[in-house]
This record gives C-alpha cells, structure tokens and sequence, in this order.
C-alpha cells in the first residue's frame, strides 16, 4: 500500500517512458531509514513490467522492459561485482536472447556469471567490460531497467562498474534506479560515485496523519479514533516503516484503534524497529554513537555545546556527527534544544552503551552541569541515575537538589535525591546521621511512619544534646504509626542534656521549650501532668511571651492540657489562643508542631474567630509544598473550625476529603479526631468505617479510643439497642475521666447517655447525667456547649422548664459561632412558646430560617416554612443574603460608594461588586435605584449590622 507517493512515480514513469525511447537516465531515490525508499523503488520495478507492449510510439514491435533487481547488504561487500552478479546472473540463466547478449565483447561476462560465486574471481578491467556489454547488447532488444536497494553497502567492484555504466545510460535506452539511506557512512561521498550523474533525485516525505490513519485501517481492519491517529502519527513522525512497525505490535498485543489506547502508543517499541536502529547506531562512527549517548544521557532539549563536550567532541566533530544523526531520523529538529526522535530511539541507545559507560557519562554530565550552573535539580538528576561510588561533592549537590526539590513543592522527589545520597554515606557515621534526620523532615509531609524509623536509626549517631533535640523536635506530633523509639524517655533523657550548662554553648531554650511541650502532650493522659498546667501557666506571667515559636508551642500545648481538665474558663483560653494565632504566619510548617492543637482549643472554647482565613492560607501552602500529610492535617483543622461554626455539610467534605489526600495506614490522629467529631455530630457512624478504631502515634492519644467508643454506642442506638448504647456511652465517660479529660466538649460522653436514657424512659438517671453534663458546661463556659446542655436539659426535663432553659439556651448561643445550635435551638423555643407567645416564636423562628439557611441546616429550614405558613414569604428573602451581603446592601442605600464600601470593610473594591450583584440577583432589582425598596419589603431597612449612628462611615463621593 503506497501513500503519497504520487509525484515521485510521475517522476519515475517519465523517465522510464524516455528510457523506452532510447534516452537513459538514473534515478536515485534517498531519505531516512524506514521513509519508504524500497517500496518506491519496488513500484518503479512494478510500472516497468506493467508497461504495455507497443505503449511507446513507434515502438509497436518492442517488448516490455526487462527489470532487474538487486539488494546490497553489509555482509556482502566483500565479494567483488556481488550486486552486479545479482543484477545480470538471472539474465544468462534464463534469457532467450543469453548467446547473442554474450557475444562479443560481452563473451566474458557469461564465464563470470556461470562460474562459482563462492570462489569468485577477482575482477578485472576485461570483466568489467564485458559486463558493459552485456546490458549494451540488452538494450538492443530490450529496455533494460537496473534497480538497486541501499547503494551504499554495495562492494567496490560494482560501484566502479556502475560508475561507468551511468555515463553511458544517456546514449542508450537504460534506466537505473537505486536508493540511499541517508546518515549512513558508506552513504556520503565521495564513496558512491554513480550518484553525481543522477538526473532525477526523489525524497518521499514523511506520511501525513491522513495516510496513517488509511494505514491503521488497513493492518488493524477497523477505522481509528482520531486520538490514535494522532498518537501514531506523532510517535512514528510519518515513517512508514515505523508506523508499521508500531501497528504490526498493536495487532500482536490486540490494542483497538480507540481514543482510549493512545497513551499506550507512545510506549510501544516495537522488536523490528529496535533492531533495525540497532543495526543502525552499530555501523556509525565513535564520533556519532558518543553524541547519540550524550543525548541520551542529557535528555530531551539538551544544549548542543553540552553535548559535543559531554561526547569529547571539538565543534566541527559534533556538527558531523547531529547531522548525521538528523539525516538518519534519530533527531528532531528543534529550536531550543535537541530531542531524540521516540522512545525506540532512546531504547536502542541504551542497549549500546555498557552499564559502566552510562554510569561514566551521568556523573561526568553532572559535572559538567554544575560547571555550566544549572540548576541544582538538573544536576541531583544525573547523581540519581547513576549507581557508581559517589564523593562528598556529589552528595553536596543531591542534598542542594533535594532543598530545591522541596521548594518547588516536591518532597517525594527530594526525598529520592537523599536516599540516593545515603547509599554511600559511611554507615555509623555522623554525615549518615545528618542525611537520615534530613530525610526524616522531607518524608513526614507524605510517607511520616517512615520518618519515625529514619530519626530512629540516626538519633545514636548524633553526637551533640542539640543535634538530638532537634531530631526529635523534626517528628510530627499528629504523625500515626508505630514509632520505634522509646519516645518518653528519649525526650527526657534529651532535655536534661540539653539543659545542662556546660553541654552546649548559645541560647538552647527554643529547643528546651519545644521538648517540653512534646514531653508533656506525651503525658496529656496522665492526671498528675493535667493537675500541675495551672502552675506552669502560672510561671509564664499574665500575659506570656510569644516571641518565639518555642513559647508559642509550650502555651498552646499548656492550653490544650487545661481544656482537657477543664481547668480553666473557656473565654481565658479562648484569649490566649487567639494571642497565639495573631503571632504565628500562617503557613503549611505548623502541621509539624504542637500548633494545631491550637484549632483544637479554639473549637472547644467556641472562638475560632480569625481561623478561616488563616487556615485558608495554610491550606494553600500545604498544596504549594505537595506534602500530603500537611495538606490532610489542615483540611482536618478546616473541619473542626467548621464544626464548630455549626457548618456540617461543609464540616463533613473536609473531614472525608482529609481522610482520601492520604492512604487510611497514614491517617494522622488529628484527621481521625475531625472524622470522629463529625460523624458523632452528623451521627454518621459509617464515616468512620475506613479508620482503625486504635490511632496509634507518636503520642498515644486516649481520646480517640474514647470517641470510637461513642461511635459505637451511636451505632448501637441506630440498631434500636439503647441498652447496648448506653453501656458504649459509660465505658467512654469512664475512660475519659480515668485519664483526666473532663471537658464537656471534647469527651461528651454524659450529653450522649443522658440523650439514651431519656429516649428509653428512664428519666431519673436522665436528669442525673444531664445535670452533671449542665454543671460541667457551665463551668468550662463555651456558649456553643453551654447552649446544647441547655437545650438537651430543656428535653429531659419536661415541657414546663423547657421554655425559660431554651431561653437561656438562646441568650447564651447569641455569643457563639455555632450557627446549627443557635438555629435549632430557636427552632425548639418557638415550638415550646408558640401557644402562648406566638410574637416570641415567630421572631425566634425568622432567625432560625436565616442562621438555618447560612450554615446549610434544611430540615430546620423546612421546619420553619412548615411553622411560619404564609408568613414565610418574606423570611426566605431576607434569609437568602449572607451577613456580608447584608451589610455591604444597607450601606450602599446610605449612600456609600463601593470604594468608600471597601474601605470600610477592609476588603477589596472587586468583593464589594460581587457582593451587591448577589444582591441584586437574590432581591430581583436591577441596582441600586430598586435596592432601598427590596431591601424595606424583606425587613432589612434597618441595617442591624451596620454600625452605630455616631460611627457610621459619612458617605464618600455620593452624588
């Protein structure tokens, strides 16, 4: 099947026509390996024989041509007039005319053909001549027509014969036709004289993606998608031998020409093609296959000046040698650098170059690069692809390219360039030390089990009390798994080290701060470590240092230990740990401190005011680093913020998207914690079927045993077994309190029993844990839970007391984040006061659609249009503005301009526009001409959050 080779066989018929005529000529056809040239020449064989009888004029009585072939080899150019023997032998074997060619001067050339070719003679002058005579005495007959394939590895005697034959072919009806193979040695003059008198030079193109996808269809019987036309198109560059080559191994692998297995294209290398390039790549010159492995090595867009010195080749050399690699098709032309031509290219290159040569060539080419100042990256990649000894320079620069690679945002990467570097660290050396501790802080953002056992083996290689600390500090307190250190012991065996003045010169109290907070979370279960916080709160002062990231961690960890034991009021801690947000960045790195137990303090106390944004930059930078750990941890803050906003559904997508960004055995504790508190709230007990019910960590954390223990006592209570679940629930409140987290929010074991036990009719014991879980909550002092404890007090008690406690619920709740509890909890107040006070209700009810509406609650929602009736209508209008849009809707009918708006608020002009186009959209007005009204009929003339009379903004640029 031969595509797109019109012009050419126009070329071809044209001059066979005029060799009929009498008037000879050479044809030469050349290209790069696999473009077609031998079927070309083949076809113009196939037009000579096709050629009707007579077809010329004034020819009626000469027969057809008479075609003859040959095929030189490289084997084969050691015997002398080999390719002509195989032109001329089949002539005097089986031509009619065999007596009257042979005559003459040509009688010698039929000894020569009959005799033996194993033992040819050599040829001579008189051989030579009776050759020529020979196909001059055909010419008398018949239109000889001489095809040749791969000229060049034709034998010296045939090439001086043909040489001579080409100047006669003008004078007589002779048509010679051979093909060259560009790039190949034996191809470039002057070793092929004939060519220099050739009159027609053809150069098929390579095929067009329209004739690959007829020759898909033509080997693999189906028509292609167009994405695997283009892939075969793009990998054999139009190639014919090539692209059937590649579709040959699609057929053999029964790949369908679908859109689907395009990718896979790219991959295939195909045997023939491998070992065609081979037989290629083995017959170039030293100078040529050096440059073919120093691409190879340098890889795609490589610098030409690079390559000739990585190959030791002067500038004239390498120009040679790429541009016979270029008229071979192993290189694509390119502006910015050079590329190898595909992957069977790569693949054959390789299979010539000796394991000891590559080794050679990857470290002399990161040399080479460092000397030239690529970048550091650029470099580690040669050191990593090479398994040869590597010297202090060379792990210097694996080390530089790992610090890089963790920059641009990946640690995985940087982590092989260290693993590479400890293959030939000293064992037992201090060096080794240093790379396992650099290893360890690389490999705790995706693979923190890991990490643990790489500060394992180093921690008794290191010399100093710092160098230890600041291993140890390196581990991630959230990390799970196993760990393989006595981690107690070790912290306290480094702290009195650390501490002793003469171990080390300098400020060591950062570190000394950072060990202790590890050294007391680590002991967070124990009730003595609770029970002496206060003291140590106590010794920071009233208003303790943050200066520094060590007295930040000791605090927050303090403050953690102190919500626990509920030993101080929620609105103190609340305080100190917004002290903490407003000293410390935000940023990806506090994943790997004592920080986000900051998140976890701030959800307790109900004051996560400042957390979104800050979590949202953090989250950012997680992503930006590429560490999965970090990102997993953050979105599990994210959720615990979220929850304590009162914002489920959002609450629950960060949870389980923490849980997907890593595998379940790398769960970090936090990410468990936030996954348990979500399902407990949403009471989704099936979320939590992925984790393993014991967390194990760094830190052995006895919450979360107690959490999976509600979860099971909330599973229960789903079967219909409230017996079974109660039980669950005091198993839980017993194991909290035995470790000292008494906490109503963070162990809320006696809210969940009391909530049972008041279902199963047992109000007794009902009202006994519902009052000790009120009293709890009133101490700790957090609205959010306060609030709750109110409400479910409301439950338990009966409908008497209800309405003053859902009142005081209300009142409290009016200070916390929690949106869900405020709106359910004004849901109940109107059921509970809707007979007797229907004015209170309906107002309790509009603030339940609106807070119910914001944080995504829609059966309380729905409960409130069923209650409401016809007096809905207006609630959902106002309900549909967010608290911002609200505000930036009743100060533009002040007056305001948007930038006046803007600079009020503190945002950006652009937030103020998309805020009053929400408005717009939601209140059906088309701007603000209509907003005053829109805003009047939905009960929102009144700007409640706007600011007093005597602050508010004077109106700036009003017309």
């Amino acid at each position: 099947m031969l595509l797109e080779r019109q012009n050419e066989l126009k070329v071809a018929a044209e001059a066979l026509r005029l060799a009929v005529q009498g008037s000879g000529s050479l044809v030469v056809i050349s290209g790069p390996p696999g473009i077609g040239k031998s079927a070309l020449l083949n076809e113009i064989g196939e037009l000579a024989v096709r050629l009707p009888v007579g077809s010329v004029t004034g020819s009626a009585a000469r027969p057809r041509p008479l075609v003859m072939r040959a095929y030189a080899a490289p084997a084969e150019r050691g015997f002398p007039l080999g390719v002509a023997r195989q032109l001329l032998e089949p002539v005097v074997t089986s031509g009619a005319f065999v007596h009257r060619w042979c005559s003459g001067p040509a009688r010698p050339a039929l000894a020569f053909l009959q005799g033996d070719p194993e033992t040819p003679r050599q040829h001579t002058t008189t051989t030579m001549l009776a050759l020529l005579s020979l196909v001059e005495n055909i010419s008398h007959d018949r239109t000889p027509v001489l095809l040749v394939d791969d000229l060049h590895w034709a034998d010296e005697g045939t090439l001086d014969w043909l040489d001579q034959l080409v100047q006669q072919v003008t004078h007589r009806g002779i048509l010679v036709a051979v093909t060259m193979c560009e790039g190949e040695p034996a191809a470039e003059p002057p070793v092929i004289r004939p060519v220099a008198a050739a009159e027609y030079t053809l150069l098929p193109a390579p095929l067009t993606a329209a004739s690959v996808g007829a020759l898909v269809l033509d080997h693999l019987g189906v028509p292609a998608d167009a994405e695997f036309t283009t892939a075969c198109h793009d990998v054999t560059r139009g190639n014919p031998k090539y692209l059937v080559s590649l579709l040959q191994e699609c057929r053999t692998r029964g790949m369908a020409p679908v859109g689907a297995a395009a990718p896979r294209v790219a991959g295939l290398v195909p045997p023939a093609l491998r070992r065609r390039l081979l037989l290629s790549l083995r017959e170039q010159p030293p100078s040529v296959l050096a440059t073919a492995r120093a691409l190879l090595v340098l890889g795609d867009d490589a610098d030409p000046q690079a390559v000739g010195e990585l190959a030791g080749l002067d500038p004239v050399d390498r120009e040679d040698s790429l541009w016979r690699l270029r008229r071979l098709g192993l290189l694509l032309p390119r502006k910015d650098g050079l590329r190898l031509a595909h992957r069977a290219v790569h693949e054959a290159i390789e299979d010539v170059t000796p394991p000891g040569e590559r080794n050679r060539l990857h470290l002399a080419a990161a040399a080479l690069l460092r000397y030239r100042g690529s970048t550091p990256e650029q470099v580690g990649s040669h050191l990593l692809a090479s398994t040869a000894q590597l010297d202090d320079d060379a792990v210097a620069a694996l080390r530089h390219a790992a610090g890089a690679a963790v920059r641009r945002g990946a640690p995985e990467t940087a982590a092989r360039y260290l693993r590479r570097a400890l293959c030939d660290a000293p064992p037992y050396s201090s060096p080794r030390a240093r790379l396992l501790v650099e290893l360890a802080t690389v490999e705790r953002s995706f693979a923190p089990s890991v990490a643990v056992r790489h500060v394992a083996q180093a921690f008794p290689l290191l010399s100093s009390p710092l160098a230890r600390a600041e291993a140890l500090t390196a581990l991630t307190p959230v990390t799970p798994g196993a760990t393989l250190l006595s981690l107690g012991d070790l912290l306290r065996q480094t702290a009195e080290e650390l501490a002793a003045p003469e171990a080390l010169p300098g400020d060591r109290r950062p570190l000394e701060l950072r060990l202790e907070a590890r050294l007391r979370y680590l002991c967070k279960n124990d009730p003595t470590v609770l029970g002496s916080t206060l003291d140590r709160l106590a010794s920071l002062g009233e208003r303790p240092d943050m200066s520094g990231s060590g007295q930040r961690e000791l605090l927050v960890t303090l403050l953690h230990s102190a919500t626990a034991s509920a030993t101080l009021p929620a609105a103190q801690v609340g305080t100190l740990a917004r002290r903490v947000l407003n000293h410390e960045p935000a940023s990806a790195a506090h994943v790997h401190t004592m920080l986000p137990l900051m998140v976890s303090v701030s959800a307790a106390a109900d004051s996560v005011a400042g957390l979104p944004p800050w979590l949202d930059t953090a989250l950012k930078d997680a992503v930006r680093r590429g560490g999965r750990l970090e990102e997993s941890v953050v979105l599990s803050e994210q959720a615990l913020v979220l929850l304590a906003q009162g914002r489920l559904t959002a609450a629950r997508e960060r949870a389980v998207k923490a849980c997907s960004v890593v595998g379940t055995e790398e769960v970090s504790t936090l990410t468990a914690l936030a996954l348990v508190m979500v399902a407990l709230r949403t009471q989704e007990p099936e979320l939590v079927a992925s984790l393993p019910e014991r967390t194990g960590g760094l830190y052995e954390n006895c919450r979360l045993p107690g959490l999976f223990t509600l979860v099971r006592g909330l599973k229960a209570e789903q079967r219909d077994e409230p017996g079974v679940a109660v039980e669950h629930f005091f198993d839980a409140g017993y194991a909290l309190e035995r470790s000292g987290w008494r906490n109503p929010m963070l162990a809320p074991a006696e809210y969940w029993a009391a909530r049972t036990l008041h279902r199963m009719g047992d109000a007794s014991r009902a009202e006994e844990l519902c009052a000790q879980h009120l009293e709890r909550a009133r101490a700790w002092g957090a609205p959010s839970g306060l609030g709750r404890a109110l409400a479910l007090q409301a439950k338990v008690t009966g409908q008497a007391a209800a309405p003053g406690l859902l009142r005081e619920a209300a009142e409290v709740l009016e200070g916390s984040a929690d949106l869900h509890a405020r709106s359910v909890v004004l849901l109940r107040l109107a059921e509970a006061v809707a007979a007797r006070h229907a004015t209170e209700a309906e107002t309790a009810l509009r603030t339940s659609y609106e807070l119910a509406v914001e944080c995504g609650a829609s059966w309380v929602a729905a409960r409130v249009l069923e209650m409401l009736g016809p007096a809905a209508a207006g609630v959902t209008v106002r309900a549909r503005l967010t608290s911002a849009e609200r505000m930036v809707a009743q100060m533009a009918v002040q007056g305001l301009t948007n930038q006046a708006i803007a600079d009020t608020l503190g945002v950006s002009r652009r937030a103020v526009e998309k805020h009053l186009t929400n408005c717009y959209r939601k209140m059906s007005t088309s701007g603000r001409s209509g907003l005053a009204d829109a805003l009047e009929e939905a009960g929102l003339s009144d700007p409640a959050g706007a600011p007093p009379p005597a602050e508010r903004v004077r109106p700036q640029g009003a017309a």
